[in-house]
């Protein structure tokens, strides 16, 4: 029994291996009109399916899939009724035909606009029932442009129609109050004629207690360069320069004075399109821990490059850090360990300074560490007989946060708390458990 790579659900994506145009033939019926490359499609073939491709009334002008003989075929199936045919009416569908195993969905509104966009060059000048000498050459561009640039441009005339090929995902998590959205890919150049922003200050120690977030007016020279300029609504357009790696949602519509359910509708919109990434809060107070993927790290040569440049982008300091130094840091990282320990215990051996901002960074987007979060739950304690507890609780506005399914950070956005004030009630209050995942 032969096994085959590649299956019916896989979710990969194949090329389009045949584009034909099917039509009703007053005379012979259902048959191919013409097709890209050519005999591609049987004869035997289409009579099998050929009962799909030219469909009853009921199912016309619908988006139609047929997995059947090896092959997926996607169709738009169209009916124009007019006098001026044989039997008053011509019936026609121009089908993409792919891989039996291959993801079609993305195709389906490609071959819904080629339909319609056919029918009304049928309706002006007959263009589809007459065998215009053209068809084939459309095919043939159609097929190279869709599978080579995903997209593709028809002329005919003083017609002119733009067709892409538009990746269909899955809908993206809900974006939270305490979600940092960090651009993942370059989209576009920096604006014409300006200076980029001066380099973040390079810390060598963590911050005193209390100001554990970066400061949110420091404009971080990003690894990856942003248009502003470029064709983005007005609302992702003003969002753009705080989407800096280290604001968090609250503060970027703050700082914006964007309605927060709008920049959260926003940043989902730009997850979706894989343009943005959301990662936890920095914080000197986090616990992070290595994952299996560190591993990568160690033998990569061009990602260990990689990691050197972004972690030194903007320095002044002559002496760089060594890979060994990266990798310490990182491996030292787990759970019990905050960061600004192991940020002291770096900065003590007298080791060349770099932001180690930018490394946790780095690591957290290609999946080397995983921040731990803390999730307060609130444990009801037995009473006295009379009816009072033996030591004071915490407040009782936070109680109810205090389920196990919030983090820290999304209760103090939704209380509007600091971090320290958020510790100290949890330490004061005996009631309080900690889980930490």
């Amino acid at each position: 029994m032969t096994e085959t790579r590649y299956y019916e659900g896989c979710g990969r994506e194949g090329p389009i291996r045949c584009i034909f145009l099917g039509e009703f033939h007053p005379v012979a019926g259902p048959k191919i009109a013409c097709q890209f490359p050519e005999d591609y499609i049987s004869k035997e073939v289409f009579d099998s399916i050929s009962a799909y491709i030219i469909p009853k009334p009921e199912i016309q002008r619908c988006t139609m899939t047929i997995n059947a003989l090896g092959h997926k075929i996607v169709g738009y199936p169209i009916r124009i009724d007019s006098s001026r045919y044989e039997r008053n009416a011509y019936l026609f569908n121009l089908c993409f035909v792919c891989d039996s195993w291959s993801r079609t969905v993305q195709y389906e509104p490609v071959v819904k606009k080629l339909g319609e966009h056919l029918t009304i060059m049928e309706e002006e000048t007959m263009f589809v029932s007459n065998g215009s000498t053209k068809l084939p050459t459309l095919l043939a561009h159609l097929l190279h442009d869709l599978n080579t640039h995903r997209k593709a441009t028809l002329v005919e005339g003083d017609t002119v129609m733009h067709l892409k090929v538009v990746e269909v995902r899955a809908d993206p998590a809900p974006v939270h109050d305490h979600d940092v959205p960090v651009m993942l890919a370059s989209v576009g150049l920096p604006r014409p004629g300006r200076r980029p922003p001066p380099p973040p200050p390079v810390p060598t120690q963590p911050p005193a207690d209390g100001a554990d977030q970066c400061d949110p007016d420091i404009d971080v020279d990003q690894p990856f360069q942003v248009d502003f300029n470029a064709d983005w609504d007005l609302t992702t357009r003003q969002l753009l320069p705080y989407i800096t790696g280290y604001n968090h949602v609250s503060k970027i519509a703050a700082d914006t004075n964007v309605e927060k359910t709008l920049v959260k509708s926003c940043i989902q919109n730009l997850v979706y399109y894989g343009v943005v990434t959301l990662i936890p809060v920095i914080k000197f107070t986090n616990m992070y821990r290595a994952t299996p993927n560190l591993s990568q790290l160690f033998s990569d040569h061009e990602l260990q490059k990689s990691c050197l440049s972004f972690i030194t982008n903007g320095s002044d300091s002559k002496e760089k850090p060594s890979m060994s130094d990266v990798l310490a840091i990182l491996c030292a990282l787990q759970q019990g360990t905050t960061l600004r320990a192991v940020c002291e215990r770096y900065a003590a051996a007298a080791r060349p300074a770099f932001d180690i901002r930018q490394l946790i960074l780095f690591a957290q987007l290609h999946g080397f560490i995983k921040c731990l979060k803390r999730f307060p739950v609130y444990i009801r304690p037995p009473s006295r007989s009379n009816g009072f507890n033996r030591r004071p609780e915490a407040a009782p506005g936070l109680r109810r946060l205090f389920t196990g399914r919030l983090c820290a950070d999304e209760i103090c956005c939704l209380a509007r708390l600091d971090l320290p004030t958020l510790d100290q009630i949890i330490e004061d209050d005996p009631n309080v458990a900690v889980i930490w995942r």
